[in-house]
């Protein structure tokens, strides 16, 4: 009996915690700024963007994570080039917003797995499926796809659609020996996908496949886009498609998910299970959900989303504090960074044309 109520009470706090009814009232959420916008998704998401569209505070864990890389490389993505889509072509915030938009090797392999795994889903639902071969080919093609689309000029007109490499933006050399590596990467992530148990999973119990979603947490639209998540013996299991190698945010990421479950569908964190599944060894990480590392996490989205919230501005209204700014994340940073070319403050040997 006293288990059983220890356990409801940490639900209880989790849930009161989660959505924003804290008990404490100095600890209450600021309100959304006045310029905050309703939009449904994030501005670079909008096929036709408004006229009278305002900038808003929203948060995600790879928005956090370059938060706290480099203060001057967030706001070269979220401020300096809001608005791009106004300009002309040749325009310094469209440039800037090219930059923002810059995939990698890495990122494009990744979202050519998650794209292929989508597709294999939505084919399950429709009664057929995918051999391995069939799934690594719709991962290759995207992969292609995307390398053409680089070597084209759509991202010129479209920066927030189209992709654009930085090693092709940047001059970097890509050797054939490095392709072939993403071929093989390819491969090994399809074969590994097929064998995980989850890729039989009953259509009907399917709850998220690649789906964009927000909810609100302290004034800021935080944005979630689980993987997949199933319902699976009275519990929610919640995937995260790794194609790189184990990174101690991982766990962090996957839960803000768990989060995102607990608001979205309503459960109870222990009915939870997260899984990291990283394919390209076929390793699958389990971790059933404690409600006190849910809080641990959510203490952490709190800390950053302030921080987010103490330097928030409109660009279109704001003359910008730069001391608000550093870079940061200098020396370390610069080199892989996207405004390596325009930021004054990256080390010189990280400058290029």
């Amino acid at each position: 009996m006293a288990g059983s109520m220890a356990a409801q009470a940490r639900r209880k706090v989790v849930r009161n915690r989660f959505m924003g009814v804290l008990l404490d009232p100095r600890k209450r959420p600021p309100e959304a700024p006045e310029h905050a916008s309703p939009a449904p998704y994030p501005p670079d998401r909008l096929r036709r963007v408004p006229s009278d569209l305002r900038i808003e505070l929203s948060w995600s864990a790879s928005r956090a994570k370059e938060f706290e890389r480099c203060k001057r490389e967030y706001w070269y993505a979220r401020y300096a080039s809001w608005g791009w889509w106004k300009e002309d072509p040749g325009g310094e915030k469209r440039r800037l917003a090219i930059l923002k938009n810059l995939d990698s090797l890495p990122t494009l392999a990744g979202d050519a797995v998650h794209r292929a795994i989508a597709r294999y889903f939505e084919l399950r639902r429709g009664g057929a499926t995918m051999t391995a071969q069939e799934l690594f080919e719709c991962a290759r093609d995207r992969f292609r796809a995307g390398w053409r689309q680089s070597l084209g000029d759509e991202w010129q007109r479209r920066p927030s659609k189209a992709v654009r490499l930085d090693e092709h933006h940047h001059g970097a050399e890509v050797p054939k020996e490095v392709t072939d590596r993403y071929r093989e990467l390819l491969e090994a992530c399809a074969a590994n996908f097929l064998k995980l148990p989850v890729a039989l999973a009953d259509p009907a119990a399917y709850l998220a496949v690649e789906e964009l979603d927000s909810y609100n947490f302290l004034g800021a639209k935080v944005y979630a886009v689980p993987d997949f998540a199933v319902r699976q013996d009275d519990r929610i299991h919640i995937y995260d498609w790794k194609t790189g190698k184990p990174r101690d945010e991982d766990q962090f990421q996957l839960h803000t998910y768990a989060l995102y479950a607990c608001e979205r569908w309503g459960v109870d964190p222990e009915r939870i299970v997260l899984h990291a599944a990283y394919l390209a060894d076929g390793e699958l990480r389990s971790l059933p959900v404690d409600p006190y590392a849910l809080s641990e996490c959510q203490d952490r989205m709190s800390e950053s989303v302030r921080a987010m919230a103490d330097l928030h501005y409109d660009p279109e209204a704001d003359t910008p504090v730069m001391a608000n700014w550093p870079a940061s994340g200098a020396p370390r940073e610069c080199p892989r960074c996207r405004f390596r070319g325009v930021c004054e403050a990256a080390v010189p040997s990280s400058v290029s044309g």
